[in-house]
Formats: C-alpha cells, sequence, structure tokens
C-alpha cells in the first residue's frame, strides 16, 4: 500500500517538475534557516550544562541602590578582595567557595631545555588567578598532575592546549617554570587539565595561584572591601540537600556586617544574590568572563523568526497547491468515478506532500550544514550540526518534518479531495471551489508582514551602526594606533626614548605615553573630594592617564584654562565638562584654580577643562572624568599617524620597537578597531537581520508567484477577452499587480507599529540613537513593492503576452 502511495506520489510530483521544484526550495530555505537558528538557541541554552555539579553551583552577585532611590544603581558579579574568606567563615556548611581573577591579556617567557634562546608567547584571554576550590566545584580531567599545589604562590595549572604550545606534551609541563608579565613572574606548573568546552562561563586556559594575586596586591589592601575589578566573580558549591534559600535569608545581615556601608556613609546599599549555574550566562544584568551570551529576549525573538519562516514557507505551499489544483480536477473527478474516496485521496496528498518534505528536509539540511562555519564565524561561537552526538538536533528535525508535513498539506489535501467528481471531469472549477482567494490573499499578507518586519528591523540596525561608526566621540580615533608597553620597572625607563624616536618618523603626527585610549574597556572609577571638602562627592569619576602630549595626539577640545605642565607625577588636573555639570558649577571658568583630590590627604589644583567626549560606549551617558599625568599609569603608547603614511609608517614603528625592545612581543591595535569591539553584538544582530530579512523576502516571492500563478490560470479567458476586445499589455499587467499592491500595502499597515515598538525598545539599549523617521518606512514598503512587483511581473507578462485565440479555446 505504502509502496503504491510512493509511486503515485512521485509520478505526480514529476509530472509537474516545476511546481515540485519551488515547493521544495521554499521549504529548503525555511527548514535551513530554523535548523540554523535551533543551533544559535540550543548552543546558548547548553553553557556549562556538562557540570555534573551545575544544580549546586551559584555565583555571587550584587545589586547596587543609591541611598534614598529606590532605582539600581549598578548590578553586577565582581568580587571585593575579602569576600570569598568572609563566605567561608560566614556560611561554613557551604562544601566550596572559591573566587578567581581575570588577568586579561599577557605575555609569557619559557625557557626549553636544550634550547639557546626562549619562547615568546602572548595569550589574549583566558587567564585567570584561582583559589584552589575552584577545581572542586567545577568539572576538570587532569591529564597530569592536580591542582593541589595552587595552595602556595608562583604556582600554575594549564590546560591542554597551552601544555603542548609551551612545552610539546602535557606530561612535560609538569614542573616546569613560566615567567608571566615583562616583570617575569615565575609560575611553576603543578597540572595540565583536559580542555574545557567552548559552552562554558569559566574558560579557564590558565589557573595561577590566588596566593600570587594577593602577593601582588599587598597585604595592606587586601582587606579593603571596595576594593575590586572586573572579572573577578565568586562560586560555591552548595553541600547536598542544602537549600539555598536559607542561605539568601542569611545575606542581608551578611552584608550589613562586612560592607559596613552605612558606617562608612556609603552613598550606596549593596545586596547580594546566590544566582544559580543555569541562569548566569544569559542574564547580561551581571554579565559573564566570556561576556559573548545572547538575552533571554534575543533568543525568543530568533526562535519566533524561525517559526515565522516555517510557516512562510508552509504558507507557499498551500498556496502553489491549490494554485495547481486546478489543472488536477480531472484527475481527481476521474479517480472519484473509479471509487477513489477521500479518505484515500487525502492519505495521497498528504504522502505527496511528505515526499516533498523528506527532500526539502534533506536540502534544508545540506544548506544548514553549508551555512554553519559561516555562522560560526559570524557569532565567533563554534557551532555544530553533528546528529549523532546531539539527539536534541534529530528530535528538531523529525518534530518539523511531521510539522510541515501536517501544515502544509492537510489544508489543499481537504480542498482538492473535495471536489465534485461531475464538475471536476468538465473542468468547471471555480475560485469557491478551491477554497476561495480571500485566504491565499490572507497568507500573503501575513508572509509580507513578517518580511517587512525584518526589512524594517535591518534598516534600523544598519541606521543606528551607520550612525555609532560616523557620530563625533569628541576626539580622534583614526589613524590612532596603540602601542602595548611592558610594565617592569627596569623596561619602562625606556619609555620616553621610544616616543621620542617614533614621534622623529615622518608618518607619525603626533604620540603620547598614556594607560589608555579616551574610551576604552579598562575602566578606573574614584573617589573625589572637591576643593579641600572632607565629604566626597556622591558621584564617582573616571581616571584617565596620559602626558602632556595625550591631549594632541587624540585632539581633545580645550574648553576653558590651559593644559597642564609636563610633569611624570600628577600635580595638576584636566576635567571634562560632565565632572562641572555634576558639580553644580555654573560655568567653567569657575573650576579653574579650585582643588580636586581622590582620598582626603591629598588635593591638585584644576587648570583646564576639556569638551566632553564619549569615554565608553553609547549605550551609555558620558561620566565624568579626570585626565592626570602618572608615569607608573602608563602603559600604552598612543601614535596619531598621517593616514596616507599608515602602511610605511607602521614597518617603521615594529623596526623601531623590537630595537628597543627586542625581548618584548610587538602588540599593536587601531583605535577605531577596539571601538568598533564595542559594538560587536549588535552588529552581529544587524547581519542576523539581514540573512534572515532576505530569506523571508524570498520566501514569500515564492508565495507571490504561487497565487499570481493561480490568478493567471483563473483569469485565462477573461485575459484572452480583454485583449481582443482591444486591451493593452500595460492594463492587463495593471490588472494582475493592482491586487499584489493592495495586498503589501496592508501588510506595511499592520507591520509598521509593530516594527516601530519592537525597534524602539531595541534602540534604548543605546544612550545615543537615531530617531526612527519617516524615510526608514518608507525605503521598507518601496523595497517591498518592488520585489513584488518583480515578482509578479514575470507570471503576468506571459499572461498578458498570451494568444487570445489559445485562451478562449481554454477549457
Amino acid at each position: 500500500m505504502l509502496n503504491r502511495y510512493f509511486k503515485l506520489s512521485y509520478r505526480t510530483l514529476w509530472k509537474n517538475k516545476s511546481f515540485a521544484l519551488i515547493n521544495i526550495l521554499g521549504l529548503a530555505v525555511g527548514i535551513a534557516a530554523s535548523l540554523l537558528i535551533f543551533l544559535v538557541i540550543h548552543y546558548e541554552m547548553s553553557y556549562d550544562n556538562f557540570q555534573s555539579r551545575h544544580d549546586r553551583i551559584f555565583r555571587i552577585v550584587t545589586t547596587e541602590r543609591k541611598v534614598g532611590d529606590d532605582g539600581i544603581a549598578n548590578m553586577h558579579s565582581m568580587t571585593p578582595r575579602p569576600l570569598a574568606e568572609a563566605i567561608r567563615r560566614y556560611y561554613p556548611s557551604l562544601e566550596k567557595v572559591a573566587t578567581l581573577q581575570d588577568i586579561g591579556a599577557a605575555q609569557f617567557y619559557v625557557q626549553v631545555a636544550g634550547q639557546p634562546e626562549e619562547k615568546k608567547f602572548k595569550e589574549e584571554n583566558g587567564l585567570y588567578f584561582t583559589e584552589p576550590g575552584l577545581y572542586d566545584i567545577f568539572d576538570f580531567t587532569w591529564l597530569a598532575g592536580t591542582p593541589a599545589g595552587l595552595e602556595e604562590p608562583n604556582t600554575a595549572v594549564l590546560n591542554e592546549h597551552l601544555a603542548r604550545t609551551f612545552f610539546g606534551k602535557p606530561e612535560d609541563a609538569i614542573g616546569k617554570t613560566i615567567q608571566m608579565w615583562s616583570y617575569r613572574i615565575p609560575l611553576r606548573i603543578t597540572g595540565v587539565f583536559k580542555d574545557l568546552p567552548d559552552n562554558t562561563d569559566v574558560p579557564i586556559k590558565l589557573g595561577a595561584s590566588y596566593k600570587t594575586y594577593r602577593k601582588l596586591v599587598g597585604e595592606e589592601q587586601w582587606e579593603d572591601w571596595h576594593a575590586m575589578g572586573s572579572g573577578s566573580p565568586c562560586f560555591v558549591l552548595l553541600g547536598q540537600h542544602q537549600q539555598i534559600e536559607k542561605l539568601q535569608a542569611q545575606a542581608p545581615a551578611f552584608v550589613k556586617n562586612n560592607f559596613r556601608e552605612v558606617e562608612d556613609k556609603s552613598l550606596v546599599r549593596s545586596s547580594i544574590t546566590f544566582q544559580p549555574l543555569g541562569e548566569m550566562h544569559l542574564d547580561k544584568r551581571f554579565g559573564t568572563l566570556t561576556g559573548n551570551s545572547l538575552t533571554p529576549g534575543e533568543l525568543l525573538t530568533l526562535a519566533f523568526i524561525g517559526i515565522f519562516l516555517l510557516l512562510v514557507a508552509c504558507i507557499n505551499f498551500i498556496n502553489l497547491a491549490t494554485a495547481q489544483s486546478v489543472n488536477r480536477a480531472k484527475e481527481i473527478g476521474v479517480r472519484k468515478v473509479l471509487g477513489s474516496d477521500r479518505s484515500q485521496l487525502i492519505k495521497q496528498f498528504l504522502n505527496e506532500t511528505a515526499l516533498i518534505t523528506v527532500v526539502a528536509l534533506v536540502l534544508g539540511i545540506l544548506m544548514a550544514w553549508l551555512a554553519v562555519p559561516y555562522l560560526s564565524d559570524l557569532m565567533d561561537k563554534r557551532l555544530s550540526l553533528n546528529m549523532l552526538r546531539s539527539p536534541a538536533i534529530l528530535l528538531f528535525l523529525l518534530v518539523t518534518g511531521v510539522v510541515v508535513t501536517v501544515l502544509a498539506g492537510f489544508y489543499p489535501a481537504i480542498v482538492i479531495s473535495g471536489f465534485n467528481p461531475l464538475t471536476a471531469i468538465k473542468s468547471r472549477i471555480s475560485n469557491r471551489s478551491v477554497g476561495g482567494i480571500s485566504l491565499r490573499r490572507a497568507l500573503v499578507v501575513f508572509q509580507f508582514i513578517i518580511a517587512q518586519l525584518l526589512v524594517i528591523g535591518t534598516l534600523v540596525v544598519i541606521k543606528q551602526m551607520s550612525f555609532v561608526r560616523n557620530k563625533s566621540l569628541g576626539f580622534e580615533k583614526e589613524a590612532i594606533v596603540l602601542l602595548d608597553l611592558p610594565s617592569d620597572s627596569s623596561l619602562k625607563v625606556k619609555y620616553p626614548y621610544l616616543k621620542a624616536e617614533l614621534s622623529k618618523l615622518p608618518g607619525v603626527a603626533a604620540a603620547s605615553l598614556c594607560w589608555t585610549a579616551p574610551a576604552s574597556y579598562s575602566i578606573q572609577f574614584t573617589s573625589l573630594y572637591f576643593n579641600n571638602n572632607s565629604e566626597r562627592e556622591q558621584f564617582s569619576v573616571k581616571r584617565l592617564y596620559g602626558d602632556s602630549g595625550y591631549f594632541n595626539t587624540f585632539r581633545l577640545q580645550l574648553a576653558a584654562g590651559r593644559l597642564p605642565f609636563p610633569s611624570d607625577t600628577i600635580r595638576e588636573v584636566v576635567v571634562n565638562e560632565t565632572l562641572i555639570k555634576n558639580l553644580g558649577l555654573r560655568s567653567k571658568e569657575e573650576i579653574i584654580g579650585k582643588t580636586l583630590g581622590f582620598s582626603k590627604e591629598v588635593s591638585y589644583p584644576v587648570v583646564g577643562v576639556v569638551k566632553d567626549f564619549n569615554d565608553n560606549s553609547l549605550h551609555d551617558a558620558i561620566n565624568p572624568v579626570v585626565i592626570t599625568s602618572d608615569y607608573n599609569g602608563y602603559g600604552t603608547l598612543a601614535l596619531r599617524l598621517h593616514p596616507d603614511k599608515v602602511n610605511a609608517t607602521m614597518k617603521d614603528v615594529e623596526r623601531m620597537f623590537t630595537s628597543i625592545y627586542p625581548t618584548y612581543i610587538y602588540d599593536v591595535s587601531f583605535l577605531d578597531d577596539n571601538i568598533g569591539r564595542f559594538y560587536k553584538a549588535e552588529a552581529m544582530t544587524g547581519k542576523l537581520f539581514e540573512i534572515f530579512a532576505i530569506l523571508a523576502i524570498f520566501i514569500s516571492c515564492l508565495g507571490l508567484y504561487g497565487l499570481v500563478s493561480f490568478m493567471a490560470v483563473q483569469k485565462t479567458k477573461e485575459v484572452g477577452i480583454r485583449k481582443v476586445l482591444g486591451a493593452s499589455i500595460q492594463s492587463i499587467l495593471y490588472l494582475f499587480s493592482k491586487e499584489f499592491t493592495i495586498l503589501v500595502g496592508v501588510a506595511f499597515l499592520i507591520s509598521v507599529p509593530v516594527a516601530y515598538y519592537f525597534m524602539q525598545q531595541w534602540l534604548q539599549g543605546f544612550y545615543y540613537h537615531i530617531d526612527m523617521g519617516w524615510e526608514i518606512f518608507f525605503l521598507a514598503i518601496v523595497l517591498s513593492l518592488f520585489i513584488a512587483w518583480l515578482t509578479v511581473g514575470y507570471k503576468a507578462v506571459r499572461a498578458a503576452l498570451a494568444n487570445p485565440v489559445k485562451s478562449l479555446r481554454a477549457e
């Protein structure tokens, strides 16, 4: 029986090859897109699920509120240095408590036996100071050694990749010593563990002992509850059958006894929360070490896009199937006369749909497989379409196949199997006989609503990203080169010489020793005491270190006063306009001559005011900023190059740098590239919107083609009569296109308010953003109409050029 149904389905589809090809292509594209979206969602929700104790692991996060204000001032997962030890004392029932501190990028020096020269390596991420308990909280597979040695300072553990990079074999690393940073901190390797999966938010490649970090900081500063750095979460492991609710209920008392914000007259009140590991990755409020997560809202949006693309593909099938049903009217009539009942015909049509769906599934999987590497690069995630290792993918494809078969095939099967046999044999099937055209009109409207939502979203993202790239930030970012400098004191003495030599190059317009550029990920906030006031101000200030060339190099504009005199130590300060506003001063000149201090003991005169510049991404408002000199705070040499001499100058810069610092790896970056990384997630969102918008338009065009095909068949005689009576080709084209113009217009009117609402919400993530003007919506409707006319035009022209005699003879 099944074999007979398969043969009938195959013959029918082969007879209508173009119809079958369009259906297969539309479904395949929809399936491929939804499969890719499923891979992204499945990957994002899989973070750290492989941890055997993931249900007992929690992260401590902090919420800060301003005194007298119910609003949230700050939310983060940074750990005050004494926190972990205090948690261990206050919560003795916890099985394990461990914290870590991000090291950031670092250079390493490895002396290999038998080789005269040491090896130099640069690692950008995955480097942390870690407590030994961390390796009991999370799952690590040890290939050699153990983490027990981390109880001592100047020890470390490596992952397999770094061990092979440094020493060739994991076992060869045990007992060896590597040196970190330019001032050569020795780290003896005590263990090597298997590389962690990519879908983890604890991406450790190197774990140096936490006691090394404590020794670097110094015991006198270790008990400061206000000292914390980014990338310093604290994790706890609950004991068996321990309830987190009881621990959470004790948290307010813990904060009061240890943070002592009331006694210190702090302007904020903190609260800590034990956040489950399973919630950590998708919660952007507190951030993660990887910082590459999507929000639940973004995942939900992607899920809806995947569902809608599948629905649009199914709508195409319905449109095309019903459009072709008139051509099969005689077949249905004959089969009914020969005894086929309606259930048999429904099974036959569902079998045809199932066959098309299976072929589309195979083609869709192939399309997705080819697209996975591109999507992985776009999202910077290692996505995989390995169905043997992931039963969830097989289940998704199975469910998709069944759902698509039912959604796409059931309605045409019901309609076509209900033909009256006598009417069908006489080829008198009318619009009403095949369900009428109203439903198909509604389906086309739905298709273009989805397509236009994605088109409008794409246009808004493109315009916002263009605004981000072209907005004046208040400082120069083009042709600015940032050189990473060694921080060892014996090498720092060469800073002025390096700057002087590079400044002599004809391609260098200006140079500055500094801590970082005016806008960067490196952030240091400090308290502020104004004009010898014993009480600190109710806001923190961002502190930037730069020598006297800092202002010219980045072309910061002076608004009042003068620039500070050259000095290696802080003697004078320059502030921005926002700081003046926060102090409540009436004019810029009023602050000149006043003093600012970062502690009660020492203050410095304000000699200048620079115009406001964006010190962070455009997501955030401008912070109050203080710029000071401080030789100990320098670690970067910024060069402003002549734009027409960049390539030639960079070769000279590298040559001179390596000659002065032969033992230090030449590490350079361009400021505009660094700033572009602020908007990596938004750029990815825009690209995804663009891809899915193109796919939605493509599938929708197939739907339009199906409907115009149906209309062309239904209006065959009408077109013939019109041509005999003198109708022009243009009037016949108008006959076909006016209806679709109305359908696209209706879809546009529905999509505009929906798109406006959701994209306005997206724009609220930027403190500085565009206004969604009428030109975005005008461009969207023009684009949609152009595509619709282009799609309709092909079939309409063919109908208009058809021989009217043949059209009038059509039965």
